[in-house]
């Protein structure tokens, strides 16, 4: 999915307001309020990867299971993911760490509702089973971006700045109002066509419409996946 489709997924998110549509955040690991089931089909397969949930409760599966067909190594990890239909775990395999064999990855769904929607992305090095560390996006985009106001033949426009790249301006209407977007509602991963884990994050107004997006492409870098890209897009008006 690329992140203009993604964007107008978003805006559907924003319509479901009238609804009554809330985020479903994953219960914490503790929760115990509704008994366990254990899954005896895979929730997904992608080749020989295959995942299992030990629990489902409260809309979450809990405690996945990582499995390779192929090689019959597997491991259980502390995850968890959203069991709605439609946003089920993706599951990649590629080399993000450099050392000649492909890693499991696997984005899990932490929570969505009206203009929110996080991912979490999970790597899985076979050769330790341990999962390799992901630099917060969050942390970075916001020490990365800023957004300033200008005023230009009367009008008020609000821009966004990566340094070293030209200014961005965003399709907000700021003529009675001082407000600026803000980062952490929204939050996805995927794997490009490059191979690349990528992390897209919205820049949003208070009502939950997005009006830009910030674009992170991860590479190996002293034993962790960080980000050695970015890109700043305004969202088309």
């Amino acid at each position: 999915m690329n992140h203009r489709r993604f964007l107008t997924i978003l805006a559907a998110f924003v319509l479901l307001e009238t609804t009554g549509c809330t985020f479903s955040p994953a219960p914490s690991p503790d929760d115990s309020s509704s008994p366990a089931h254990s899954s005896a089909a895979p929730l997904v397969q992608e080749g020989p990867i295959r995942l299992y949930a030990s629990q489902n409760s409260d809309g979450v599966y809990h405690h996945i299971t990582v499995e390779d067909e192929k090689t019959g190594r597997s491991r259980g990890y502390d995850w968890q993911t959203v069991s709605s239909p439609g946003y089920e775990p993706l599951v990649y395999q590629t080399d993000l760490n450099e050392d000649g064999e492909a890693e499991a990855v696997v984005i899990t769904t932490r929570g969505y509702g009206t203009g929110t929607y996080i991912t979490e992305p999970h790597i899985v090095d076979w050769n330790s089973t341990r999962e390799l560390d992901v630099q917060d996006p969050l942390d970075y985009t916001r020490d990365q971006v800023s957004f300033s106001i200008l005023h230009q033949e009367g009008k008020q426009i609000v821009q966004a700045r990566v340094p070293g790249q030209p200014a961005v301006a965003l399709p907000v209407n700021t003529s009675h109002s001082a407000e600026l977007p803000q980062f952490g509602s929204v939050i996805r991963y995927y794997v490009d066509d490059h191979n690349k884990l990528n992390a897209e994050v919205a820049a949003q107004m208070s009502d939950g419409v997005a009006v830009g997006t910030v674009i992170l492409q991860y590479g190996w870098q002293t034993g962790a996946l960080r980000v050695e890209d970015i890109k700043l897009e305004a969202v088309a008006s």
